[in-house]
C-alpha cells in the first residue's frame, strides 16, 4: 500500500506541476507565480556570430554603432562589444569565430530592431554610407510607426522603427488595446 500512495502522491505532482506550466502558457503577458523573473532582470544584447568582421563592424559603424571593446578569445575568434553613442551599455554583441565558417542565417531569428527618431534622415545617411535600406512601410496604418528594413553583411535583418509622436521608447501593452 505504500508504494500506491507515494505513486498517488508522485502524479499529484506531475499534475499540479503540469497545471502551472499550462496556466503560464494561458497567462501570457501575465507574470505567474511559477516564473523566475526577480526584480532587476532585464536582457541585456543581442550577439550575433559574423563571418566577415571587418564588413559587419562597417556596417554597423554606418549605423551608428561605437564599438565599446573586443574580447580575444585565441584562434582568431574574438567578441565585439557595440553600442550606440547614447547607451549607457552594450547592446550588440558580435561573434566572430572563422574555424565555424560563413553564417547561415536559419529561420529561428528574424530581426533586430533600432528605434531612430527621423527615418527619412536616417535613411538618407545609410544610403549615402552605401547601404541599401527598403522603402519606407507604415505597419500600423498612418497613425502607426514607420518602419524600414536592411540586412548586415550576413544578411541579419535590421529594422529601423521611427515611432509617432508621444509614442513610448519601444512597444508598450498600451499598444495592444
Amino acid at each position: 500500500m505504500p508504494d500506491q500512495v507515494q505513486a498517488c502522491q508522485f502524479v499529484a505532482m506531475v499534475l499540479r506541476f503540469s497545471l502551472r506550466i499550462d496556466i503560464a502558457w494561458v497567462s501570457l503577458g501575465r507574470r505567474v507565480s511559477s516564473s523566475i523573473y526577480r526584480p532587476g532582470m532585464r536582457t541585456l544584447h543581442s550577439a550575433y556570430r559574423v563571418t566577415d568582421l571587418a564588413a559587419s563592424l562597417a556596417f554597423y559603424a554606418a549605423l551608428g554603432y561605437d564599438q565599446v571593446g573586443r574580447v580575444d578569445l585565441g584562434d582568431g575568434m574574438t567578441l565585439t562589444m557595440l553600442k550606440f553613442p547614447d547607451d549607457d551599455v552594450v547592446t550588440l554583441e558580435l561573434a566572430h569565430r572563422p574555424a565555424d565558417g560563413p553564417v547561415v542565417i536559419g529561420s529561428g531569428f528574424s530581426h533586430l530592431a533600432v528605434q531612430v527618431d527621423n527615418l527619412g534622415a536616417t535613411l538618407e545617411a545609410v544610403t549615402k554610407a552605401g547601404l541599401s535600406p527598403g522603402p519606407v512601410e507604415r505597419p500600423g496604418g498612418l497613425d502607426g510607426p514607420q518602419t524600414s528594413w536592411l540586412a548586415d553583411p550576413d544578411g541579419y535583418r535590421i529594422e529601423l522603427v521611427q515611432w509617432p509622436p508621444r509614442h513610448a521608447y519601444g512597444i508598450t501593452a498600451a499598444d495592444f488595446g
